[in-house]
This record gives C-alpha cells, sequence and structure tokens, in this order.
C-alpha cells in the first residue's frame, strides 16, 4: 500500500523544469506542419504550405554513396565534429561558392545547421549578453540565443526597405552589452537577399563593433534566382577572426531528413562548440556523412533544376498571392522558397465568435476554414504577417490559393 500512495503521488506531482526549457515553445514552423499531419491522419484533405522542405528527392548520386557506405560497414562512431573527408569537402565547398578559406580545424559537422548553431551560440554566449536578431527572423534564433543565457534584442527591418536591416538602425542597437549579431540571407520568412552593397554598408558599422560576433546563416545560398548570395565575411574579410558561417545540406540538396550541417569560425569557438557535441550527442550520422561527400564533391547540376523550378513556383505564388483580398505582399523574394504577405487589413475581424487578432490567429483560421496549413508571423517577429511556402507541386499550389481565396471572400462577405 505505501508504494501504490507513493507512486499515486508522484502521478500528480507538478514537474519542476529548468526555468529555460519551461519559458521554451514549440518551433511554430513545426508546429503548424504537425497540426497538418494530424488532420491528415484523420482522413482530412490538408494542403501544407507550412513546411520549409523541397519536395524533391534527394539526387541519386547521393543516397548511392549512402549505399555502398552501408554497405561498406561504415556504421560506427565517428570522430565527434566528422570525418576528415567531410570536412575537407566543406572546406572545398566554402573555397569555391564563399571565397572563404578555412582550415580543417575550423569546421564542426553538425546534425543539421540547426545543431550547429545551437552548439555554437551556448558556447560563444553567457548571461548578461546581448545577441542583436534582424526581424522578420527565422523562429529558432530566438530561442537558441535563450538557451545559452544570453538575451535577444530584435531590430525590426521595415518592408520598405524590402525587410533588410538598415545600417543605422543596427548602429542604434548595439551597446557594450552586445556580443553578437545573426544574419540570414536569403531570409527565412521573406525571401530576401543582401546585395554586395547592403553587406558592405552593414560590415562598415561592424568592424567598429571589435567585441560583436558575425554570424551568417546561409542555408538557402544556392536557392537565390538571380545568382549566388554575396557573403559578408568575403566581402569585409576583417570580420572574418569573429565570423561563424552556418550551412546545411538540407535545402541545398534535397536532403532534410539525413540531418547534416555545419559551422565553420575560429578555431577556439569550433572547438568549443566540438566539446559541447561530444557531450550532447556526439558525431553526426555516419552514413549521412558519406553521401554529404557525394553532395558537395559531386555534379551539382540538380541545383539549377531546382533552382528553375522554384522560380516558376515563385513566380505563380507572387501573382495569387497578390491577388488575395487583404493580402499585401511588400516584396518579391529574390530567394528561397517562402513568400511574407502583410494580412494586417483581414487582422480583427471575428468569425463565429473567433476574433482574428494576428497572423496565427488567421493561419489557424485558414487551416480549419480553408484546409491550407500556412505559418503566422508572430514567432517570425511579424504578427501583421503569415508565411506560405511554395517548396511543393504547381497542382498543390493552385489548389491551396483557390481554398484561401475562397475562404477570404466569406471573411470580407
Amino acid at each position: 500500500m505505501p508504494f501504490a500512495l507513493k507512486t499515486r503521488h508522484f502521478g500528480f506531482a507538478m514537474v519542476k523544469l529548468n526555468r529555460r526549457i519551461a519559458a521554451l515553445k514549440p518551433s511554430a514552423t513545426m508546429a503548424a506542419e504537425q497540426r497538418a499531419t494530424e488532420m491528415k491522419a484523420r482522413g482530412i484533405n490538408v494542403i501544407s504550405l507550412a513546411a520549409g522542405e523541397p519536395d524533391f528527392d534527394t539526387p541519386e548520386h547521393i543516397k548511392e554513396a549512402a549505399r555502398k557506405a552501408l554497405s561498406a560497414g561504415q556504421t560506427k562512431y565517428t570522430p565527434v565534429t566528422g570525418i576528415a573527408a567531410l570536412k575537407e569537402a566543406i572546406r572545398q565547398k566554402l573555397k569555391r561558392d564563399n571565397q572563404l578559406d578555412y582550415e580543417i580545424s575550423e569546421i564542426i559537422a553538425c546534425a543539421g545547421a540547426k545543431q550547429a548553431e545551437a552548439n555554437v551560440l551556448a558556447a560563444l554566449f553567457d548571461e548578461g549578453d546581448e545577441v542583436i536578431i534582424p526581424t522578420p527572423a527565422w523562429v529558432s534564433f530566438a530561442a537558441m540565443v535563450r538557451l545559452s543565457g544570453a538575451e535577444v534584442k530584435f531590430v525590426e527591418c521595415s518592408e520598405r526597405d524590402g525587410f533588410m536591416l538598415a545600417p543605422d538602425a543596427l548602429r542604434r542597437a548595439i551597446t557594450p552589452r552586445t556580443r553578437g549579431i545573426i544574419l540570414n540571407s536569403p531570409s527565412n520568412p521573406t525571401g530576401a537577399v543582401y546585395s554586395a552593397e547592403n553587406l558592405a554598408a552593414i560590415a562598415r558599422v561592424l568592424i567598429d563593433a571589435e567585441n560583436v560576433w558575425v554570424m551568417s546563416d546561409d542555408v538557402y545560398e544556392h536557392i537565390v534566382y538571380d545568382g549566388l548570395a554575396p557573403h559578408i565575411l568575403h566581402i569585409e574579410p576583417r570580420l572574418k577572426p569573429r565570423g561563424i558561417v552556418f550551412n546545411s545540406l538540407s535545402k541545398t540538396y534535397a536532403m532534410t531528413g539525413w540531418r547534416i550541417g555545419f559551422a565553420a569560425g575560429p578555431k577556439e569557438a569550433i572547438a568549443a562548440a566540438g566539446r559541447l557535441q561530444s557531450q550532447n550527442s556526439g558525431n553526426p550520422n555516419s552514413i549521412t556523412q558519406a553521401a554529404a561527400i557525394a553532395a558537395l564533391t559531386g555534379p551539382q547540376g540538380d541545383l539549377a533544376t531546382m533552382r528553375d523550378e522554384f522560380r516558376k513556383r515563385r513566380d505563380y505564388v507572387v501573382e495569387r498571392t497578390r491577388k488575395v483580398p487583404g493580402w499585401r505582399l511588400p516584396n518579391v523574394p529574390d530567394g528561397a522558397f517562402y513568400v511574407f504577405p502583410n494580412v494586417k487589413e483581414l487582422l480583427g475581424a471575428t468569425v463565429n465568435g473567433r476574433r482574428l487578432d494576428d497572423g496565427d490567429k488567421l493561419a489557424e483560421w485558414i487551416l480549419d476554414e480553408a484546409r491550407v496549413s500556412i505559418v503566422g508571423g508572430n514567432d517570425f517577429g511579424a504578427p501583421d504577417h503569415v508565411r506560405l511556402s511554395y517548396a511543393t507541386s504547381m497542382s498543390n499550389l493552385k489548389e491551396a490559393f483557390d481554398r484561401i481565396d475562397a475562404a477570404v471572400a466569406k471573411l470580407r462577405a
């Protein structure tokens, strides 16, 4: 009986969580996709425009490299920060695509760019530090900064500036506590791509901020519709000693589920991230590492094929988005595969007792009413917006916008 009482007690006990974990929200993008998945499992016909995931298959030569690695028994632990051959492939990629030169000791391979970012941020920042995040911004940046113990300083990027950081706004945001800034070009969620001139102007501000780490998330770098995205560390090499490059194979090579990404930067920072990785996960998947080498060093023709298809979809989605009553698209995305319309004109409406106060509420209503999954802009730092991904088939896009048009017509009736 005492054992039974003790079990019952624990069954009703409150669980005390780490304060940072207790304050952590689920990823908004993943939560939207999860809800759509649950509805599909119940037999509801939902079209998802929520996930940031290419709908293309991983190129065959990459899959073949994985099969060969599996057949060869490459199924054991590897060095924590990745095998030497993968690091060399990453080194050559950075030199080829970004004109950046790194040593093997300055590179770490991780289970996706998200893990690379989380580990590096945890290694670099502490209580009392501030990290600047230009908004709208990917939903996980702020969460990872807060998990490091540092504070987030959001700097709003206006629609009239194409959702890009204004140098004067950056200068005003920097304080003696500022220890880092996260740049993302092409941008998730806006698709904005910084030009060389934009980056040079930002670099001029950062040169004077000697204690600020300059971190660049480049995961969409090859999904750019007019050439490659320039890199701030190439434009201003004096920032490289305190610069960090984050990247992933997920978007470029349609390898989202393979979970492989990397970071490159000063040896001391990368070594610290490696020590953390040795404790929290160990090496990235051994078979995936073999596939990643093939992706980075093999034929690159599939990149152009996917990019051309994304461009066609971008053009169609921009046209359809601008025809949705109450939606306003301030920029044509130059990269990535998202549109980020302003939906403020529709906010404040009440439907069947349900008040649509912000982008999150509107996205939830569109899922229920139109059976189309999109993501509200709240956690991107832009509650007057919603994000739609066009990483799906043209037939899905056409049907999705037909449904959205019908739903919004009811809202405005």
